[in-house]
């Protein structure tokens, strides 16, 4: 009887520390299938609001909490539309006046509307697993980029909340397929096209990577420096890699390409690059897609198989919160 007990306790302090380092609806971005909490499908009328913004995105489904779809009101979820053009519109406006600000959305044909927009569940991925993140800005040049906020969450991170970890080196890693190189602008120059940036809870950018409109990759320290092209191409149909470690304590960053022809990594930004602007923590990653870019299917950028690393809980919460439950089944018992 004595050791039932035992073997019971062990298993209910192991879900409390769990349910103590996790909230009932979290985030994961993972591979952006149904697992995750992403859907492609058709929820109200016959338009398809699939936008990450105007459901709860990443937090539902068995790796994110469990839970089910829900419709949101633009932006109250974890993916934040920060830029005018986007989520199918060129405007805050204009959508707000197609959709409302608040589900039921509105089944009306869409007046106005444009393919700028991010989605879960997109078919394919990488390793054929049925699903990835797909980005896209088909509109007119002078539309303006689309940009997204996406806040990390306790799946993400594995427990921890992410804007309680303030030192040590946490890291991101993700896969991403290009479309297809465009071509240079009427001065012969090249343009950005993406742009990834890593962010805290105050809104300071520590570190950007991304790729031109010839889909060469490049890194800087933060938008008011100039970019580090590398010799690396991303063009399609490769699914290639990056990865950064952000030092919280030192302020400095790495960062690594991988080469999915050649199948390997390489460092094209060395440990100990100064950060642009020191981050407090690491919360946020931005999104970014220019205008104008319409090559592939449908000017498409994918991304699939994301992870992030080195989070951990505050020093003595997991002890604390142990001790506590250990009285209370001793009393208990």
């Amino acid at each position: 009887m004595g050791h039932h007990f035992d073997r019971r306790s062990a298993r209910i302090i192991g879900l409390a520390l769990v349910g103590a380092c996790s909230s009932a609806a979290s985030a994961h971005l993972g591979s952006y299938g149904p697992n995750e909490g992403y859907t492609i499908s058709q929820y109200t009328g016959p338009n398809n609001w699939v936008d990450v913004t105007y459901y709860n995105a990443g937090q539902y489904g068995p790796a994110s909490g469990g839970g089910s779809f829900n419709a949101l009101a633009p932006n109250a979820g974890l993916w934040k539309l920060q830029s005018a053009n986007g989520a199918f519109f060129p405007t805050a406006a204009l959508r707000n006046s197609q959709v409302g600000t608040a589900p039921p959305y509105t089944g009306a044909p869409l007046v106005g509307s444009l393919p700028s927009y991010i989605v879960g569940a997109h078919f394919n991925g990488r390793n054929n697993d049925g699903y990835n993140l797909a980005v896209r800005n088909d509109t007119p040049a002078g539309t303006g980029a689309i940009v997204y906020d996406y806040s990390l969450d306790t799946y993400d991170t594995g427990g921890p909340v992410a804007a309680t970890q303030t030192t040590g080196t946490v890291s991101f890693q993700t896969y991403f397929m290009a479309d297809p190189d465009s071509p240079p602008s009427s001065d012969g120059t090249f343009h950005d096209k993406f742009t990834m940036s890593f962010m805290d809870s105050s809104g300071n950018i520590g570190a950007q990577w991304g790729y031109s409109r010839d889909n060469q990759i490049g890194w800087r320290d933060g938008p008011s420096s100039s970019w580090n092209w590398t010799t690396w191409n991303a063009g399609p149909p490769d699914w290639n890699g990056i990865r950064i470690d952000l030092n919280l304590t030192n302020d400095t960053f790495a960062l690594d390409y991988y080469d999915e022809p050649s199948n390997t990594w390489n460092n094209i930004a060395p440990a100990g690059t100064a950060m642009g602007t020191a981050l407090t923590n690491f919360t946020t990653i931005r999104w970014q897609l220019e205008d104008n870019v319409t090559l592939g299917i449908g000017g498409k950028n994918f991304f699939d198989d994301s992870s992030f690393g080195g989070f951990v809980p505050a020093p003595g919460a997991a002890g604390f919160l142990a001790g506590g439950l250990l009285i209370a089944t001793r009393r208990r018992r």
